[in-house]
């Protein structure tokens, strides 16, 4: 695989291959996602284009190799209402397996930060699968902590997964319209 170029906030043009990496993600880390293949598959183009923009404060970011291959994603939705708009929800994190090694999700965190402290956000959340020691430790590593487990939170054919809630602080400014 060529190395990647450069992350950027993914637009309409990046439908098909977000489609498809997206996929990938969750036919190969099931447990991972909350959302599954089929339900993912069932999603219109205008559901999916609103992870990308649909409203203040919701981006989703694509590392993009030289060949313009996509191979990561990192997916933040703000909170809206009045008493919780300084906070956002950070999902769909996932690296192809060609593209790991390289520091493309430490990468896509400290973009996704930067975005929200320009936002004015005072928290980041998260929630991990328990068992993905690898994930925990990254994101620990970003500066998230964890806050609290949400036992069996994600079932898979009979099996279930607990959860860990993370949060990340980021400042004490009020928030700003996205």
């Amino acid at each position: 695989m060529s190395q990647p170029l450069h992350i950027r906030r993914l637009a309409g043009s990046d439908l098909n291959p977000y489609r498809r990496l997206r996929q990938q993600a969750l036919q190969e880390c099931p447990g991972a996602f909350s959302a599954t293949a089929a339900g993912e598959r069932q999603l219109s183009d205008v559901q999916l284009l609103a992870r990308f923009a649909g409203a203040p404060g919701q981006a989703m970011w694509g590392a993009v190799t030289e060949t313009g291959a996509l191979c990561a994603t990192l997916g933040m939705d703000r909170d809206l209402g009045e008493k919780l708009a300084h906070k956002a929800q950070l999902y769909a994190m996932y690296v192809a397996p060609e593209a790991r090694g390289q520091g493309l999700a430490k990468r896509l965190l400290h973009i996704a930060r930067a975005h929200a402290a320009q936002l004015g956000l005072r928290q980041l959340l998260l929630g991990c699968n328990a068992d993905n020691g690898h994930a925990l430790r990254l994101y620990e590593q970003a500066g998230f902590r964890r806050y609290g487990l949400a036992p069996e939170a994600i079932g898979i054919d009979g099996r279930f997964f607990d959860e860990v809630l993370m949060v990340m602080t980021l400042t004490a400014g009020p928030p700003e319209a996205g």
